[in-house]
């Protein structure tokens, strides 16, 4: 974890040091799930739904960009920034670490994003959770070999299950990802009171630029 904190630091304090000097780096494009690259933007539609009814209650605009990217040790760090979250209080970066990984740093965190696999249900990684305003636990990615149709683009299916601290499974987050494209659609589904999950939200892909 101490590693982690560290690089996450270096990181930011690389970008900061970066804009204060006015100095750049030549942009470099990383291809593999989700091309990477400054100017690279993905633009949602978000629907919002009641917990009852389960109707649609509005819908507004997100988007993902890639706005900065900083090379340290050989490895490009591509800084995002997505409109609908506002509860990260540092950086945060993908890499797209092989053709069937894209990995993820939040504040202190880097876990699997996104995992491209040959077996089914497969358990990919886990990490603290550090967003949850119940007694925190863990979250655990998974991985299906399944694909799903979405809007012409044939997608693959990567689960996270959000545990609180006494392992009640009370989130969970699902990704459609078309590989080469990036994110496509994006599920997020709430346990209710009685037991049963409901679809809080969806996300889905309307526009985008990839270099």
């Amino acid at each position: 974890m101490s590693r982690i904190i560290f690089l996450a630091g270096i990181i930011s304090l690389f970008l900061s040091c970066s804009k204060s000097d006015n100095t750049s780096t030549s942009p470099v494009t990383s291809h593999g799930l989700m091309p990477l690259s400054v100017g690279n933007f993905w633009k949602f539609t978000k629907i919002n739904y009641d917990s009852i009814s389960g109707m649609a209650t509005d819908s507004i605009s997100d988007e993902i960009d890639i706005i900065e990217q900083v090379t340290i040790n050989g490895t490009t760090y591509y800084q995002q920034n997505q409109t609908s979250i506002t509860n990260i209080n540092s950086g945060s970066f993908f890499i797209n670490i092989d053709s069937n990984t894209i990995q993820k740093i939040d504040s202190s965190t880097t876990y699997t994003f996104f995992k491209r696999v040959s077996l089914d249900s497969t358990a990919v990684d886990s990490w603290a959770d550090t967003v949850t305003s119940r007694c925190k636990g863990h979250n655990y990615l998974y991985a299906f070999t399944d694909t799903t149709v979405i809007n012409n683009y044939n997608c693959l299916r990567n689960v996270i299950y959000v545990n609180d601290c006494t392992g009640l499974n009370f989130e969970k987050w699902v990704y459609y990802l078309k590989p080469g494209l990036g994110l496509v659609r994006i599920l997020h589904y709430v346990l209710k009171t009685d037991g049963t999950f409901y679809l809080q939200f969806s996300e889905t892909l309307q526009s985008y630029h990839t270099n």
